[in-house]
């Protein structure tokens, strides 16, 4: 269980403020921690944004919609902290999530740069908002702080300690935090809470993106800082 130090991307990675952003997603409506487990809320619609060319199967003008909205419950740390501010969201390590942009859910968003809309201004023509479909989703524990500063993950696939196939948009799923720990009990730590994105009607794959979750107990347990993790467009 765990991560693989060849799936990381550590540290600040340089970055290009020039060059395509992290794509837009709709899936989370909201994302707890209560009873010592985790609880996914889905939205009743997934949408995700990308560059694929899919002929007639577009959201129109559904860009401007998907807004820094949402819920994030039993969040401590508020995640917006920085704000739209800062440039620090190349990397996750000590630092970059204090600076780095937020997206939904108040929550930073990994290689975001302030400059991302005037991107979007200047490629309209060539970013589409579609109709998706979660088809796989799982969490896994991906160590304490000083492991994941160090070896945070990307975008793509992490191994799943508890996994859902295809779950029901609008439904609510859940699963022990125990259950995607080392061990027997619940970890402090990050979590990653990946989701395989497919074409609502089957017409192309969007691939994996990601949450990461840093959770704490302290009398209870809760969600202290959140990044979201995203495929450039």
């Amino acid at each position: 269980m765990g991560v693989t130090a060849g799936l990381g991307l550590a540290g600040c990675l340089g970055g290009d403020d020039e060059g395509p952003p992290p794509r837009r997603a709709s899936v989370f409506d909201d994302v707890s921690v209560r009873d010592g487990q985790l609880r996914v809320e889905l939205v009743d619609q997934p949408r995700v944004e990308s560059r694929k060319e899919i002929g007639g199967a577009s959201l129109d003008g559904s860009l401007a919609s998907l807004s820094p909205v949402g819920r994030a419950s039993a969040q401590k740390g508020g995640g917006g902290r920085g704000g739209r501010g800062g440039r620090g969201a190349t990397g996750r390590g000590r630092g970059g999530y204090s600076t780095a942009p937020t997206g939904r859910h108040g929550w930073a968003v990994w290689y975001a740069h302030d400059n991302d809309d005037e991107w979007r201004d200047d490629h309209t023509n060539e970013v589409e908002m579609y109709p998706a479909r979660v088809d796989r989703m799982g969490v896994e524990f991906l160590g304490r702080t000083s492991e994941y500063e160090d070896r945070a993950p990307g975008p793509g696939y992490v191994p799943q300690a508890a996994s859902w196939d295809d779950p029901e948009p609008g439904t609510t799923v859940s699963t022990r935090l125990a259950s995607a720990s080392p061990g027997d009990r619940p970890r402090e730590g990050w979590y990653r809470l990946g989701v395989e994105l497919v074409h609502r009607r089957g017409q192309a794959e969007f691939g994996w993106q990601g949450a990461d979750l840093k959770l704490e107990e302290d009398g209870s347990w809760g969600i202290d800082k959140a990044w979201h993790v995203r495929p450039l467009l």
